[in-house]
């Protein structure tokens, strides 16, 4: 990437997170982000279609790498792995999603009552959702169904468990942040690790 569309999208990136903290991004204007990052709107419009996409951009690009860690993890185990080494990178994963979340507190607590705001909370539930949900296509064998399952059933079953608990993270993510501070740093590892059924963390086939 040339090095000044590298400086302007990270001018862009430092504007949105930093606007988005103070207000709702439905709020916010091109012109707004712009002025910001020190650009012209037309050149925003060069990097993305609106303030939203440009903020859900700039997450899911951490959450990507999220992604791509936790793919690392569970590659560096297959063949291996114990069930604790299994419980670890879960561990880890769930840790890296909530240091993600406090990393943009501001941002992400754009709704009433110290939950998530719609967009956000969809964003992340999706992308746990997809983590997950590719996990058990590539392991399908953890899934506690018939050997003789069809294999678009089974597929049907990854993404719906993946989704169930993908919504229900996000679920545990809002009660943890509608806690008064100071917020036990425990809390959501424990209940991620604690409501995962058993064989999510069995060892991979």
């Amino acid at each position: 990437m040339d090095k000044r569309v590298e400086r302007t999208a990270e001018a862009l990136r430092s504007a949105v997170l930093e606007l988005a903290a103070q207000q709702d991004v439905a709020d916010l204007t091109a012109s707004a982000v712009a002025a910001r990052a020190g650009i012209n709107r037309a050149t925003f419009y060069d990097h993305a279609a609106s303030p939203a996409d440009l903020l859900a951009r700039v997450l899911r690009a951490e959450l990507d790498r999220i992604r791509a860690e936790f793919d690392a993890a569970v590659r560096g185990v297959v063949g291996h792995a114990t069930r604790t080494d299994a419980e670890q990178v879960v561990a880890r994963y769930t840790g890296a999603l909530q240091a993600h979340v406090e990393a943009h507190l501001p941002v992400y607590e754009r709704a009433l009552e110290g939950g998530l705001s719609a967009p956000l909370a969809r964003l992340l539930a999706d992308h746990v959702a997809d983590t997950l949900a590719a996990h058990l296509r590539a392991h399908p064998g953890l899934m506690p169904l018939d050997p003789g399952t069809p294999a678009d059933e089974a597929d049907r079953y990854a993404l719906a468990f993946a989704t169930y608990v993908g919504l229900g993270t996000v679920g545990a993510l809002e009660v943890w942040l509608a806690a008064p501070p100071p917020r036990d740093p425990a809390f959501f590892a424990r209940v991620a690790h604690d409501a995962l059924p058993a064989w999510w963390t069995t060892p991979s086939p």
